[in-house]
């Protein structure tokens, strides 16, 4: 063991974790130190156009009746860790109330009692949280009296920040950025190191339903499960058609290795060379995008860790913490597709996919653009839809609207959104009254003051490009 490795060893053991992560990252740190930059080769990039890849969730809906049976071997595990840091948080991002009131939290909740109340079975409903958002998270399941027999939540992992140029751990000011999350990719892990994998299996669940939980449309679809227990998939991924609003989706694709198929892999955004960047974002030869829905047979994952560590495509993340330039080893949940032999890409509607990283998401989501329905998914208003509308298009001046507090600050009123293509904000301009934005809406403040809408004496705003 070298003095990175051992350092590294050190470091980790001292915050008291497993001999397997530690293996795990070291491993990681190794593709490092032989050359990786967690970039592609892209001679290896191949097409996703072919048939068998792929299977339509339209033709599932037609093919297959949901179970009970099938539904009671399902747990649902919603991705949790993150805290909003870039929209100005120091909570749980899923603890912002979206709709109605209501947080993300609590309508994941209510969406699983929804079904659970339907088919008369408890499914449960698990968090991987972080240490900064556990406490807080459970404390809103508990104030909703959510309960089941099976824990809610377990801890991720975090791993140590390294130096860029010597890979030894970062020493800070601040301790708790010595650490960094290793990327969704870690759930596999955590869940076997906590022992909730055993859990499940010998509770008699047999499939997981992994997602973002920032993803709303991400609700059960059992008839993808129908699909998964009848031809015995091993591990589907879902999959969209991209909109000017995709372009940083990760893309699946066919690796080609010495001009043989080796199997289906995940490419994300930063394993993109920076030369191949329009191509990846490009509607043309990656049509459609992974919404990081994944479905899994506990049982097939299970017996894949039991022989060796899963093998995730590595992600080398640069940042400068204090002023030191180090790096964050990543991996991504659905890079481990590769590792499994009975694999589909499940083509969905974009309903499945209602996500929020930015302001601009959740103005589109607390909107009358998105409705929340029956079973508490939401989806794109039934009107907009009819209307052959897609994804509305928001572009609000980071100087005033990044953070949550300033954008609630200046959005007293929601405007009506339902036929609005596309708005873009530049400048300080408060929504003091109740607007209608039709079509494409361009809104410049540049007199260096706080403007408001009501000042334009307008009810309704549709194909403007409006100066104040």
């Amino acid at each position: 063991m070298d003095n990175t490795d051992q350092a590294i060893t050190e470091k980790m053991k001292t915050e008291g974790m497993s001999d397997a992560l530690v293996q795990d990252f070291l491993a990681k740190v190794e593709k490092v130190k032989q050359g990786s930059t967690g970039l592609v080769n892209w001679n290896e990039i191949g097409d996703l156009i072919h048939e068998e890849d792929e299977v339509i969730l339209g033709n599932l809906q037609k093919t297959y009746t949901p179970q009970k049976g099938s539904l009671s071997k399902l747990a649902v595990i919603k991705l949790n860790g993150g805290m909003g840091t870039s929209m100005g948080l120091s909570k749980a991002k899923s603890l912002i109330r979206v709709k109605k009131g209501l947080s993300f939290l609590h309508i994941i909740a209510k969406q699983i009692e929804y079904m659970r109340n339907k088919y008369s079975i408890e499914i449960p409903l698990i968090l991987m949280d972080s240490f900064n958002t556990q406490k807080d998270c459970q404390n809103e399941l508990n104030q909703m009296h959510f309960s089941q027999s099976l824990p809610t939540t377990f801890l991720q992992n975090k791993v140590p920040r390294l130096l860029k140029d010597t890979l030894l751990p970062v020493t800070l000011e601040d301790k708790n950025a010595e650490w960094c999350p290793p990327g969704h990719g870690d759930i596999y892990l955590s869940l076997k190191e906590r022992g909730l994998l055993q859990n499940l299996l010998d509770k008699g669940y047999e499939y997981a339903f992994l997602s973002n939980g920032d993803n709303l449309g991400a609700t059960i679809e059992p008839h993808i499960l129908e699909y998964m227990i009848d031809k015995k998939i091993d591990f589907a991924m879902e999959m969209t058609a991209k909109t000017l609003a995709d372009k940083k989706g990760g893309v699946m694709y066919r690796k080609i290795v010495n001009k043989q198929l080796t199997g289906i892999n995940l490419l994300e955004t930063a394993q993109v060379p920076p030369e191949y960047m329009d191509e990846f974002t490009g509607d043309t030869r990656f049509p459609s995008f992974s919404i990081n829905n994944l479905w899994i047979s506990l049982k097939t994952l299970s017996a894949l860790m039991a022989e060796k560590p899963l093998d995730l495509s590595l992600i080398v993340n640069p940042k400068v913490i204090e002023g030191k330039e180090v790096i964050q080893l990543e991996t991504a949940m659905g890079s481990a597709i590769s590792n499994f032999k009975n694999v589909k890409c499940v083509i969905i509607p974009r309903d499945r996919f209602a996500p929020v990283k930015k302001c601009e998401d959740l103005l589109v989501r607390m909107s009358d653009s998105y409705v929340l329905n029956e079973d508490y998914s939401l989806t794109m208003n039934p009107i907009r839809k009819k209307a052959g509308l897609g994804e509305c298009v928001v572009n609000l001046d980071d100087a005033y609207y990044k953070k949550v507090g300033d954008f609630e600050s200046l959005f007293k009123e929601y405007p009506s959104m339902v036929f609005c293509e596309s708005l873009t904000i530049v400048g300080q301009v408060e929504f003091d009254v109740y607007v209608n934005l039709i079509g494409k809406v361009s809104i410049q403040n540049q007199t260096g003051q706080l403007q408001k809408i009501s000042s334009l004496n307008k009810l309704q705003i549709e194909n403007e490009e409006i100066a104040f």
